[in-house]
């Protein structure tokens, strides 16, 4: 187990000490990976030990006392560097001073320049304040007026986040999402979508995701149903060949042992060969000579009478 300090607390000889903050952000020359967003990967810790060494060297006074990592991102011209083969990364830093430093925004972004090339955020813009009299330092964090849209969640809490009203819940269907420039928007829950009178209904049938976008489960039952129809017309079709095949086996089956049993009938007859068109009497053929041929009572020749 560690100890985290609390925004604008330092770790320092086993105490969090209130500090003055002095937000920031730095490009270090280094090539992104999604693992410099897991803090416990081996490559967020060298590039950790990079830049908090960094600062060290740079402040390198009793005022100074702690560098703490914010956020990383790919940096925003990364394209256009990557083809000349130099990319970077974007590390949001925040360096704590002791609070009464007499050190300022002024001095420490000199102090970053002689350096590198940092550009500075200003305190009322990291808190989200609004700045006093046009002016960029927020020292009391705590009593800094918030910017438009944006609310202190607790009194304690020196941040001033976006937030959504009280109604913005489960029970109305709804979930409050906080956008890339910092402002937050109410919105339905996935499977649901506004209608005409601001009321979140569930998606219809085959559609889901959020604003009932994604219709993929809709795509899935047709081809489903598609699919079984053609599986279903394959199984038919095969059980009729079957049995158009079974049916020819049975004619032919039935015609052989018809046969087998005209010639055991006629065996049990005395005779040995079938008449025409599987008559039992059998077919006689006699050799006459012609002078013996009988003959015919209407070619032979009558005398006419003589009158």
């Amino acid at each position: 187990y560690f100890c985290l300090c609390s925004e604008g607390y330092y770790y320092k000889s086993s105490t969090c000490n209130k500090g003055k903050i002095f937000p920031g952000t730095i490009k270090v020359k280094i090539s992104y990976t999604s693992e410099l967003e897991n803090k416990a990967s081996e490559a967020y810790q060298n590039l950790y030990i990079q830049v908090t060494t960094f600062f060290k060297d740079t402040f390198n006074n009793s005022e100074y006392g702690q560098t703490v990592i914010v956020k990383v991102s790919a940096s925003t011209s990364a394209r256009s560097e990557m083809r000349a083969g130099n990319q970077g990364v974007d590390v949001a830093v925040v360096n704590i001073f002791t609070e009464s430093t007499k050190e300022n925004e002024t001095t420490i972004s000199n102090a970053i320049t002689k350096a590198i090339n940092a550009p500075q955020q200003d305190q009322c813009d990291y808190y989200g304040c609004k700045k006093p009299n046009d002016q960029n330092y927020c020292d009391n964090s705590l009593l800094c007026e918030c910017k438009d849209g944006l609310v202190r969640p607790k009194p304690q809490m020196p941040m001033c986040v976006a937030m959504c009203s009280d109604t913005c819940n489960a029970q109305s269907k709804r979930q409050c999402l906080v956008t890339s420039n910092g402002t937050a928007d109410c919105i339905c829950l996935p499977g649901y979508k506004e209608d005409k009178q601001g009321i979140c209904q569930e998606c219809p049938f085959g559609y889901r995701g959020i604003n009932c976008e994604d219709s993929f489960q809709l795509i899935l039952t047709i081809v489903g149903t598609i699919a079984g129809i053609v599986i279903l017309g394959m199984v038919i079709a095969l059980i009729v060949s079957m049995r158009l095949k079974n049916k020819g086996m049975n004619v032919e089956e039935e015609t052989l042992i018809e046969k087998d049993s005209r010639n055991l009938r006629l065996k049990e007859t005395g005779f040995s060969n079938l008449g025409a068109e599987g008559s039992i009497f059998p077919k006689i053929k006699v050799n006459l000579p012609r002078d013996n041929q009988p003959e015919n009572p209407y070619t032979r020749h009558i005398p006419r009478p003589d009158y």
